[in-house]
């Protein structure tokens, strides 16, 4: 012990060794020479070693918080857009939601867990600061249900058109007033005013709520709100991203089937979730090999928010299963093989390049129970809006996808979908992105994809 600190005396100097000699080896302290030399009887010389031990705990405090750091860190993709906020914020996430996160869990139960999610990405927004002068923002209840509504005023205002957007989160966590930056940001270039729909959470409450929630709100406003929002009602927009791309999906499809599908004249879908049945795809694949452990949006979290949305255990085992593509029942492989709808091979060549895609192997190994649970969900479009048999006449869309997240593959599946129903399509794909960008600030890749969909509006002479 005594030659580690004498060697240690080298490398961290005389004061941190010192200070660990005394406590640890006291009587070596005398023949350590090249550290401190005291007059016990001065009052000087104790100040002196009062402040040499102040300075050798910020020292050893400072070693010990690198050396944590430089154990957690894990690199990010290389191309990965906003790499300094996005590496901080990654990190505090990571040791909040997902260290600590497992831990609650493991004591208290996923529910818990959810509850604490909840409490952490709220963090960023406890003290938001007032909305513009240009914009009032109030609270409204549409269809019973609590609704974020955003009013551009003065010359702010130059369009008749309504945007409806359905936030995500999983369906299991985040708020509408999360997303006054994006929207706010999206009325600068667009004029025209906003519903944001703040839909019941699950597990609380499950499928199909929010669905009946978002369509009777959007019911409510094409054909008795439209004139208390001076828009006109034949130029309303849907826009969703992660679960609220879902919604959005799912909500156009079933007015459509009502005879209501002229309620909605476009869909946004940013980084949506379409369907749950491929945790094996090129993008899932992505994940393990460039940014596995992180805490960008992986699949553990969304197998998590999957089961408690559909309403089933959302015990770990089910969750590991359900990451190997055992919560597939026979029939739905069966279907899934003879229609193509997520096979890999319609996806860009260089998504299954060698590097970071191995083609997964079929295999008959489905957990039974599970399986038959998902049985019915997997081929219920409300769920699942890939598999609805007849697309066309739906709303033209833009899809938005993600180059960094797990959900990449699926909204390049739909828009493919889409345009093979006739419908007009436009995919829109952002390599360096990653899921939730719509939500960091001071984003030059939010700026652009917000660009994008007034664009997209333009073109269909929908401001």
């Amino acid at each position: 012990m005594f030659a580690v600190l004498e060697a240690g005396r080298f490398l961290y100097g005389d004061v941190l060794v010192d200070l660990i000699t005394s406590v640890v080896y006291p009587e070596a302290d005398l023949r350590l020479k090249g550290g401190l030399k005291r007059d016990t009887n001065g009052l000087g010389s104790w100040l002196g070693v009062a402040g040499s031990m102040s300075v050798a705990s910020f020292l050893l405090l400072t070693f010990v918080i690198l050396l944590v750091v430089a154990i957690l860190h894990i690199p990010l993709p290389y191309e990965i857009c906003d790499r300094h906020k996005v590496q901080f914020f990654e990190f505090l996430l990571r040791v909040s939601n997902e260290y600590v996160g497992n831990v609650i869990e493991l004591l208290f139960g996923v529910r818990l867990r959810n509850y604490f999610t909840r409490f952490v990405a709220g963090i960023p927004y406890f003290f938001q600061s007032k909305p513009p002068k240009w914009c009032k923002i109030r609270v409204e209840k549409i269809a019973g249900v609590n609704c974020r509504v955003y009013i551009p005023e003065k010359s702010k205002r130059t369009s008749d058109s309504l945007l409806i957007f359905i936030h995500g989160g999983g369906w299991c966590i985040m708020k509408p007033r999360y997303y006054d930056g994006p929207l706010l940001s999206l009325i600068r270039r667009t004029g025209t005013p906003i519903v944001s729909i703040d839909y019941d959470l699950s597990p609380e409450k499950q499928f199909p709520h929010a669905i009946l929630q978002c369509e009777g709100v959007i019911k409510e406003l094409y054909e008795k709100k439209f004139a208390d929002y001076k828009v006109n009602k034949e130029k309303m927009v849907l826009m969703g991203d992660s679960a609220g791309g879902n919604l959005t999906a799912v909500t156009c499809q079933r007015l459509k089937r009502q005879g209501k599908g002229h309620y909605i004249k476009s869909q946004i879908l940013v980084y949506p979730v379409i369907h749950m049945f491929d945790f094996l795809s090129p993008s899932y694949q992505l994940y393990y090999y460039r940014y596995k452990g992180t805490a960008l949006l992986n699949p553990y979290s969304l197998a998590r928010w999957y089961l408690m949305y559909v309403g089933i255990e959302p015990s770990m085992k089910n969750i590991k299963l359900m990451i190997k593509n055992q919560h597939l029942h026979k029939e739905v492989v069966e279907h899934l093989e003879n229609t193509g709808l997520v096979h890999h091979h319609r996806l860009p060549l260089a998504w299954t390049d060698k590097s970071t895609y191995q083609k997964p192997i079929q295999t008959s190994n489905s957990d039974p129970q599970l399986a038959e649970k998902f049985r019915q969900i997997l081929t219920n479009p409300d769920i699942c809006p890939i598999i609805e048999k007849d697309l066309a006449n739906l709303p033209p869309a833009l899809i938005m996808t993600a180059g960094i997240d797990v959900l990449r593959d699926e909204g390049v599946h739909y828009a493919a979908r889409l345009k093979e129903n006739g419908v007009r399509t436009r995919w829109n794909h952002y390599e360096s992105a990653f899921h939730g960008v719509m939500n960091m600030p001071k984003s030059k890749q939010r700026k652009q994809m917000l660009d994008d969909i007034h664009t997209h509006l333009l073109e269909l002479k929908l401001l």
